[in-house]
C-alpha cells in the first residue's frame, strides 16, 4: 500500500498516529509533538486517515474533510525536524476494519523502510489521536534506545480535572486505577513480563516489531496481542522520565480502552469493577510452586494438583493445562530453565483466561477502591489505607509505578 503524502528523509524515529474521526483532538496531539524539545535526528509522523465499508455516509465524508485538513497542516509544517507521511485507507473489510489495521498499516510502513536502511535498532512509537506528550517525549524515547532497549511502555496519566463533567474524570481515575493495579497484581505474582499494554504508550525497535510478526489486525485490544509476543524478546523497558497524556473522553469508537470504559461507568452509574485479588493471590501459589512440575509425569501431577487451591486446581484441570506444559517439560535441561520456559504456557493470555474462569465460577468482581486498597496492605510496608477518594488511590498507584522502572 503506497501513502498518499510520503514523508522524503531518513527518518531516525517514526511516529505512527491511527487517525478515525478525531477532528476535535487531532491537531492539538500534532501540536504537542511539535512543541517538543529537539533532538538530534529526524522524526516521520505516519498519520493513517482510515475508515471501513459499514461506516456511514457523514462518517466517510467527514474522514475525507479530515484527510484534506491534513494533508494543509504537512504542506505548512514539514521542516527540518519533522516531517510527515499520510495514508488513506478506505473501505476496509469489516473484519480487518477498526484500530488495529490502522497501526498496522503505518508500522509495518515503518518496519519496512527501517529495514531497507538497516536501521534495525530505530524506534518505531505508537501514539493515537486524541493524546498529548510532555515536551521531553522524543528526548527520553531516544536516551532508552540508546541504553539498548528494543522495546518499551510509556508512562500516562489521564487528566482527573478539566472542562469535561466532574463525573467523567471520577470514572476515568478509576479505569485507570484498575489498569495500574491489574498491572501491580501481575508484578506481585511474580508474572515477567508484567508491563502496561496500552497502545498510545508504546514504542518498539524495527527488528523486535518484525521478529513479533507486526501489529495484528483487531478492532481492540491489539496492543495487547502484539506486545505480548514482543515482551518475550527481551530488552523491554518502562520509560518513567515523560509520560503521555490520553484523551479522558468518553467514547465508543473502539471495544476496549479509556473511550468505552468511562462510557460504561457513566451508563450503569457504578465503580469501576476489577478482578477480586483473591485470585491473584492463589495464582501466585502455583507460580511459586512451578518448580515443582519440573521431572513430573501425568501422575505425579494429579498429586501436584492437590496441593493447590480449588480454583486453580478447576481451572488447570479443565483447561488441559498438562497437554499444553508437556512439549515444554519435555524440552528443558534443567529446572532453571524450565521456570523460564513455563511462561511461554503459562502466559498473559492465559492469566486472562484464568481470571475469566474463576471469575465465573468461583470469584465475583469487587470495587476498583476495594481491590485497590486490598492489594497496597500487602505490597506495602507500613500501609495508611487511611484514603476516602478514589484519586487519593491512584496518586498512590502512580507513586508507585515511578519509584523504578521495570525491565525484561
Amino acid at each position: 500500500m503506497e501513502p498518499t503524502v510520503k514523508g522524503d528523509g531518513d527518518a531516525d524515529l517514526v511516529v505512527v498516529i491511527p487517525v478515525y474521526l478525531e477532528q476535535e483532538f487531532l491537531f492539538k496531539t500534532l501540536l504537542s509533538i511539535k512543541e517538543t524539545e529537539p533532538v538530534n535526528g529526524l522524526i516521520e509522523i505516519i498519520l493513517v486517515v482510515n475508515y471501513s465499508r459499514i461506516d456511514t455516509d457523514d462518517t466517510k465524508q467527514a474522514q475525507h474533510h479530515l484527510a484534506t485538513d491534513i494533508k494543509k497542516y504537512i504542506d505548512q509544517n514539514t521542516s527540518d525536524r519533522f516531517i510527515y507521511t499520510l495514508f488513506e485507507v478506505y473501505d476496509i473489510t469489516k473484519k480487518h476494519a477498526g484500530v488495529g489495521g490502522a497501526r498496522k498499516v503505518g508500522m509495518d510502513y515503518a518496519a519496512f523502510c527501517f529495514a531497507k536502511r538497516e536501521r534495525y535498532d530505530a524506534p518505531i512509537v505508537s501514539l493515537d489521536g486524541d493524546c498529548l506528550v510532555e515536551s521531553n517525549y522524543f528526548v527520553e524515547i531516544i536516551k532508552c534506545f540508546k541504553r539498548g532497549a528494543l522495546a518499551a511502555t510509556i508512562y500516562f496519566e489521564h487528566p482527573l480535572q478539566g472542562m469535561l463533567d466532574p463525573d467523567v474524570y471520577e470514572a476515568v481515575a478509576e479505569y485507570e486505577l484498575h489498569l495500574r493495579y491489574y498491572l501491580q497484581t501481575m508484578r506481585f505474582i511474580g508474572f515477567p513480563y508484567a508491563f502496561h499494554t496500552v497502545g498510545s504508550c508504546l514504542a518498539v525497535s524495527a527488528s523486535h516489531y518484525i521478529k513479533a510478526g507486526g501489529m495484528p489486525k483487531k478492532q481492540g485490544g491489539e496492543d495487547f496481542y502484539f506486545l505480548q509476543k514482543v515482551f518475550p524478546l527481551g530488552k523491554c523497558t518502562e520509560i518513567i522520565e515523560t509520560k503521555v497524556i490520553p484523551s479522558p473522553r468518553p467514547s465508543n469508537r473502539v471495544p476496549f480502552g479509556t473511550g468505552p470504559s468511562v462510557q460504561k461507568s457513566l451508563d450503569s452509574g457504578q465503580q469501576y469493577q476489577t478482578y477480586n485479588l483473591q485470585a491473584f493471590i492463589e495464582l501466585k501459589q502455583l507460580f511459586i510452586m512451578r518448580g515443582e512440575l519440573f521431572e513430573n509425569t501425568i501422575e505425579r501431577y494429579d498429586d501436584f494438583l492437590y496441593k493447590l487451591s480449588g480454583p486453580v486446581r478447576s481451572y488447570l484441570v479443565n483447561s488441559n493445562f498438562w497437554d499444553d506444559l508437556l512439549p515444554v517439560l519435555n524440552n528443558c535441561a534443567s529446572n532453571e530453565v524450565f521456570k523460564r520456559r513455563f511462561f511461554e504456557v503459562f502466559n498473559a493470555f492465559r492469566i486472562v483466561k484464568y481470571l475469566n474462569y474463576t471469575h465465573e465460577h468461583f470469584f465475583l468482581k469487587a470495587d476498583v477502591f476495594e481491590m485497590g486498597i486490598g492489594l497496597l496492605e500487602l505490597i506495602r510496608e507500613n500501609f495508611d489505607d487511611n484514603y476516602y477518594e478514589v484519586e487519593e488511590l491512584l496518586l498512590e498507584y502512580r507513586n508507585l509505578e515511578l519509584e523504578n522502572a521495570f525491565s525484561c
